[in-house]
């Protein structure tokens, strides 16, 4: 270890105390058998030929090829902003300024700051040797940056094959690779770019040990695994961190002992950096392995640990575990909850659309179990609340929430399913302003509908009357003919009575035609009452329902209509087996003797007769 940090391939030194047992401890047969293992690898690697274009191609120059004289961060950053000020912009002194102090950003492993100088260089014009420079320092920059960022194009070319002659270029090529989770492609550059990382400032080597070490362990690299280790001592920051005892535990597992590997990970653990998350995340999973948890046991570290860790690939990852272990545990809302967690913090991501995916297929099956009765009603009140907090805006779940709905209609719940109704209207209007979707014709007006006749059923008449005054409009003619009728009924029940005789039904249903029917009766309104059942009576014939039948023969009578009664009472024979309407249809169809005078008094004693045979009819007033 010299002041420029580890200098492992030279020295190949082993750690003289017990400091890294696990690793001491961990197998060695990569290291027996290089032909067969990651050295042939970069053996072959090195073996080929370099990959060029035919044209002559300049590489960047050696970073760091000799030792970086070091001064106090400040009073070097003031000396180079000196220098920055006094180069004329665009010019090549003012190019070497801002490289300069990029690279002592570098230095400090400030790549937000170094970047941001960078930017500004405007290399068009300067010579090759300066655009590569300032390029090589902005890839170095890059790769450590932990914005995950993407590197720029002039940056990644510098990893391309056309620079596969850079010395630095494995260095590069290694870290991107670890960057980007490609530990094994990692480990076969992995002993020549811990040769150039012995070169560069102790901050990029702080950054950057804990990634090599692990692509090491992964790759089966002991030796050189044990080295960068032990280098972990020179760093404060690193030494006894979460990161240390993390790849110890990986160490250990890729060894076969498990307890030491639980040990490592438990000691890492109580970090809060991604280390410790993943330690707890391998707690986790070693545990499920060896069967030290159970899966609700899982579940609740699991859930812990989503609070603590959030935003990136990996809090996604412990999300999907989550809702599986869930539905291991029979728990299909919760995973439902986690899916749609997943969605709602990591929309684009591909870990959404499979959370999508396996979260509509959940959710189909909850509801077609809730509308086939195959779950409790509060049980499927409490899964619909729970899940249609995070898939409102979904526009499929609409469907789900109308089937809910219509399940508590049925029972008689009319205030919950005019709510819900309601509720599933706002949303599919907003998404539909948000263009989330495109929704079929009708079908806002088809929820109004909905809960149009659910406020009626319930008798929330002023609600009902909120919701008519809005102007729902179908397309649809039966959808039309279903709202008239609820209206109807509306006006029927307030006793509107008025709006149900005004103009006339045309193609109205036979429902609505006996609500106008009824209306007209009640008001005594013989004339009028007597024309609406002969309206219902053109569309029903003798499937005219008895109730009415009576009502359509009793204003034709109270109407002076006695050829429509006498027709009527032969009919109604046909449609009813009512004790004593024979008698009554005598009474009221028997002609008058020829002979017999009709004096004043007979004609009085024959109505009579006839309005006392009709009070025994049943009292049918109000039926619809």
């Amino acid at each position: 270890m010299n002041s420029r940090g580890i200098n492992l391939p030279c020295s190949r030194l082993w750690p003289a105390s017990a400091l890294l047992p696990l690793l001491l401890a961990a197998p060695v047969q990569a290291d027996r058998a290089p032909e067969a293992g990651v050295a042939a690898q970069v053996q072959r690697a090195a073996d080929r030929p370099t990959l060029r274009s035919t044209a002559w191609v300049l590489d960047p120059p050696v970073l760091y090829l000799t030792q970086r004289q070091t001064r106090p961060f400040l009073d070097e950053r003031r000396a180079l902003m000196a220098r920055v000020g006094q180069a004329t912009p665009g010019g090549v002194d003012h190019a070497r300024a801002l490289t300069d102090l990029a690279e002592l950003h570098l230095a400090h492993g400030m790549a937000a700051e170094g970047l941001s100088l960078l930017s500004a260089l405007d290399d068009e014009g300067l010579p090759p040797v300066h655009r590569l420079r300032a390029a090589a320092f902005e890839l170095a920059l890059g790769l450590i940056d932990t914005r995950d960022r993407p590197l720029t194009d002039r940056a990644r070319a510098l990893l391309g094959p056309d620079h596969a002659a850079w010395p630095d270029q494995p260095l590069f090529l290694t870290m991107d690779h670890i960057r980007n989770g490609r530990l094994k492609s990692a480990g076969a550059l992995l002993p020549d770019a811990v040769d150039r990382l012995a070169r560069f400032p102790a901050a990029v080597q702080e950054l950057l040990l804990p990634g090599f070490l692990e692509s090491a362990i992964v790759t089966g690299q002991w030796r050189l695994a044990r080295d960068l280790a032990a280098a972990f001592t020179a760093f404060p920051t690193l030494r006894d961190s979460p990161a240390y005892h993390y790849l110890l535990g990986l160490a250990a597992e890729a060894g076969e002992d498990p307890l030491a590997a639980f040990d490592s990970y438990a000691q890492a653990m109580a970090g809060r950096d991604r280390w410790a998350h993943r330690a707890r995340r391998a707690l986790v999973d070693l545990g499920l392995e060896h069967e030290a948890l159970t899966a609700g046991e899982a579940v609740t570290l699991l859930s812990l640990e989503k609070e603590l860790w959030r935003g990136d690939d990996s809090a996604g990852a412990v999300l999907h575990d989550l809702a599986s272990l869930q539905m291991v545990e029979g728990d299909q809302v919760g995973a439902v909850e986690t899916y749609g967690t997943i969605i709602a913090t990591r929309p684009n991501s591909a870990q959404a659309a499979e959370a999508r995916q396996k979260a509509r297929a959940l959710i189909s099956k909850l509801y077609e179990k809730g509308a086939a009765g195959e779950i409790s009603l509060s049980s499927f009140m409490t899964a619909h609340q729970r899940i249609a907090r995070l898939f409102r805006f979904d526009l499929s779940f609409a469907d789900h929430a109308e089937a809910f709905a219509d399940t508590f209609m049925a029972t008689g719940a009319t205030t919950l399913a005019a709510q819900e109704y309601a509720t599933i209207r706002d949303y599919l209007a907003v998404a539909e302003d948000l263009g989330l979707g495109d929704l079929a014709p009708d079908r806002l007006a088809a929820l109004a509908v909905k809960q149009a006749g659910a406020l009626l059923a319930g008798g929330q008449y002023d609600a009902l009357a909120g919701l008519l005054e809005q102007g729902i409009e179908p397309q649809s003619p039966e959808l039309q003919e279903k709202l008239n009728l609820i209206a109807a009924r509306y006006f029927s029940e307030t006793g509107q009575t008025a709006r149900l005789t005004d103009g006339t039904p045309g193609d109205a249903s036979p429902q609505r035609l006996a609500i106008r029917a009824q209306a007209w009766f009640d008001r005594a309104e013989w004339a009028g009452a007597e024309a609406a059942y002969a309206d219902l009576w053109a569309q029903q014939g003798n499937e005219m329902a008895f109730p009415h039948a009576i009502n359509f023969l009793l204003a034709a009578y109270r109407n002076g209509n006695m050829a429509r009664t006498a027709e009527l009472a032969r009919e109604f024979p046909k449609l009813t087996d009512l004790p004593g309407w024979a008698e009554i249809a005598a009474g009221l169809t028997e002609a008058a003797p020829e002979l017999l005078p009709l004096r004043e008094d007979t004609a009085r004693a024959r109505i009579e007769q006839a309005d006392q045979r009709m009070e025994t009819l049943p009292d049918i007033a109000g039926t619809n």
